[in-house]
């Protein structure tokens, strides 16, 4: 008579082999993943929208692969990998989207507007304050205000922008050596993943654009170093924009002292 040994699950009529339900835990995972990026990268437009499709995304396809993983005796390897990649997945996005980050830098401040020729010359950049110093230098001489001072030179305020919330001012200001800094006050958007600081020739306008780099904060004042051969008369709007779902989350218009 044939022995008859104990068998395994993974051994039973339709139970699947260890490899099988570890390779499809993986795959799920690198689809999650994948899909995820890809949503909201090009379809997703808001973080609203990008919450609800990604809980969709999930309930789709970790449905899919617990099913099979239940007929096929690999509920272990698929369930505990849907339930990390749950975990991971929702504390990133909430890390990097949803929470605010709070910022309180000591900024520049103005001790005075600049008037309207001085503000146009030194939005200019450096080329063209060169050029007006060089006219100014054959003209008549002006009596000048005693001692540097730093100088407003545009500022606006803050809207938000593509389904977003946004509120604060943006200022131009021209430190008494010569350096343009933007500051932001009395700031606050709604939060987001990869937000750059542009400055644009118009709000709709994204593709030509001075970068100033990443968005310190969604909330509290801060500042950014201006290029300084950036025209500021050409390219006076602020953009804050999120790069993974390619909209704009806020848009400032300066409009010179």
């Amino acid at each position: 008579m044939e022995a008859r040994g104990d068998r395994t699950a993974d051994q039973r009529p339709g139970g699947a082999t260890p490899w099988r339900g570890y390779l499809a835990a993986l795959v799920m995972v690198v689809l999650l993943a994948g899909g995820m990026f890809a949503l909201d990268r090009w379809v997703a437009e808001t973080i609203t929208a990008a919450t609800v499709i990604n809980v969709a995304w999930f309930a789709l396809v970790g449905g899919g692969f617990l099913l099979w993983a239940r007929g096929a005796g690999a509920m272990t390897p698929v369930a505990g990998a849907l339930g990390a990649t749950v975990l991971i997945g929702g504390f990133t996005f909430y890390w990097t989207s949803v929470r605010d980050n709070e910022v309180n830098e000591d900024v520049v401040t103005a001790t005075r507007s600049a008037d309207s020729a001085q503000a146009q010359q030194a939005l200019g950049g450096e080329t063209a304050s060169n050029e007006a110093a060089a006219v100014q230098a054959e003209a008549e001489p002006k009596p000048e205000p005693s001692g540097p001072a730093n100088l407003t030179l545009a500022s606006g305020e803050f809207a938000g922008a593509d389904g977003h919330a946004g509120s604060g001012k943006a200022t131009v200001i021209e430190q008494a050596g010569g350096d343009r800094t933007l500051t932001f006050t009395d700031f606050e958007v709604d939060p987001g993943a990869e937000v750059e600081v542009w400055l644009t020739p118009g709000p709709e306008e994204t593709g030509d654009r001075i970068e100033l780099g990443g968005l310190k904060g969604n909330v509290g004042d801060q500042q950014y170093e201006i290029p300084g051969d950036a025209d500021l008369n050409e390219y006076g709007t602020v953009v804050l924009y999120c790069t993974p779902f390619t909209v704009r989350i806020a848009v400032a218009e300066l409009d010179r002292a």
